[in-house]
């Protein structure tokens, strides 16, 4: 029976432990989003000043394509986001539950890759908006994300339900397109670099069957 000064102490240590989790979770997301671009910022028209032949490339390449890079202009890096093409616009939904991003507001750049060699098709900023929940534009989007939603963890009522109190559906409608094409092959990727996270095991690693290889060199 474990008296109760050890037990104290081992409240105390578990208090500790989820004290540090906390923190760390919390500083890895203020030193994911809250990081400011340093490469320029992109200029963007007052006016969609888009060609029908790029048009149908945002359209074309949305619709194959699954998942895109999402970044506010302010923001030092993208965040890859799962997506549905709808009524010549991107949706994409997150909160609980859902895909972690940051607030999409105002304007945002989009990066969309190929389905097929993950290579760059076309970046182009577009506007967003947070659509009202059961407003009808938010219900049409809502059935386009769910068409496309993977690995599903509730109903298709539920999971409205969950999309309206908890979570933000966002419509980003293009304006204008920075780059097209996969550019030269000695062009820069674009990938960024991980932010560093304060995060540490506080606990004792589990315990393996005739313990643990060390990696040699």
């Amino acid at each position: 029976m474990v008296g109760r000064g050890e037990a104290e102490l081992e409240a105390d240590r578990a208090d500790r432990v989820w004290q540090a989790a906390t923190v760390s979770r919390v500083e890895s997301l203020v030193s994911f989003f809250g990081e400011q671009r340093t490469d320029p910022r992109p200029t963007v028209p007052a006016r969609p000043d888009l060609t029908p032949a790029q048009r149908a490339l945002i359209a074309e390449a949305c619709s194959k394509s699954s998942v895109s890079w999402v970044r506010p202009l302010d923001d030092a890096r993208p965040h890859l986001a799962w997506h549905a093409w709808h009524d010549e616009a991107m949706h994409l939904v997150h909160g609980v539950g859902e895909q972690l991003l940051p607030m999409l507001a105002g304007h945002v750049e989009v990066r969309v890759p190929s389905k097929v060699d993950r290579s760059l098709l076309v970046t182009f900023v577009a506007a967003a908006t947070v659509l009202a929940p059961q407003s009808p534009a938010w219900q049409e989007a809502v059935a386009a994300l769910a068409g496309v939603r993977l690995n599903a963890v509730d109903d298709a009522t539920t999971q409205a339900e969950r999309w309206a109190t908890g979570g933000m559906v966002i419509r980003l409608e293009p304006i204008t397109v920075l780059a097209q094409g996969p550019g030269d092959r000695d062009a820069p990727s674009g990938a960024s670099t991980p932010p560093e996270n304060p995060g540490v095991t506080v606990t004792r690693r589990p315990w393996h069957l005739g313990g643990r290889r060390r990696r040699s060199g």
